[in-house]
């Protein structure tokens, strides 16, 4: 008798998510974009004596162009600055869809607001941190380099606000049952 008891078709221990995620997508993106600026400026200086060290070593007749190769790989760097959208897409989708499984009493709400803050504060911190690093005189060549990432994270704590509002949309729309009470 115990094969044919009927198993839930949703697991009762998945780990509801949210609003908490946010603090994941912060540090995430901030964790990203500081990467990016010392990644740019790590290789513009070991770039040039890499360069001169490999062309030194490669025969003549070799059909290798090294300083081409070295410049695609600069250019592939400030690449990243355009992939920043859809790196922070995909990390709103992934709370999206934890939070189409929040269901919850309606007090969750005043928690989402306390996190909500902390959140925007975090999103302050991060972008006066972010901007004090981008700033120095080491990293403004590779802030300018970046310009999507640098808007970015200037208007952290208003992405992160926007964001928090569309959550709260979904799970509203979810625990009303609009639609099939899942995103």
């Amino acid at each position: 008798m115990e094969l044919l008891k009927r198993k839930p078709i949703i697991d009762k221990r998945i780990r509801k998510s949210g609003f908490a995620d946010s603090f994941f997508v912060i540090a995430v993106l901030f964790a990203t974009v500081i990467f990016m600026l010392v990644l740019y400026t790590t290789w513009n200086e070991v770039k040039d004596p890499l360069n001169e060290g490999l062309l030194g070593v490669m025969p003549d007749d070799t059909s290798v162009n090294i300083t081409e190769t070295l410049d695609d790989v600069s250019s592939t760097t400030v690449l990243f600055d355009k992939l920043l959208p859809f790196l922070l897409l995909g990390l709103f989708g992934f709370i999206m869809i934890g939070a189409s499984i929040y269901t919850s009493h309606p007090i969750m709400l005043f928690i989402g607001i306390i996190i909500l803050a902390v959140t925007i504060l975090l999103g302050v911190v991060y972008s006066n941190i972010y901007h004090q690093i981008a700033e120095s005189p080491e990293f403004k060549p590779a802030t300018d380099q970046f310009p999507i990432s640098d808007k970015y994270m200037e208007y952290l704590p208003i992405v992160l606000f926007v964001m928090f509002i569309a959550i709260g949309a979904a799970i509203l729309f979810a625990r009303k049952g609009g639609g099939t009470g899942t995103l």
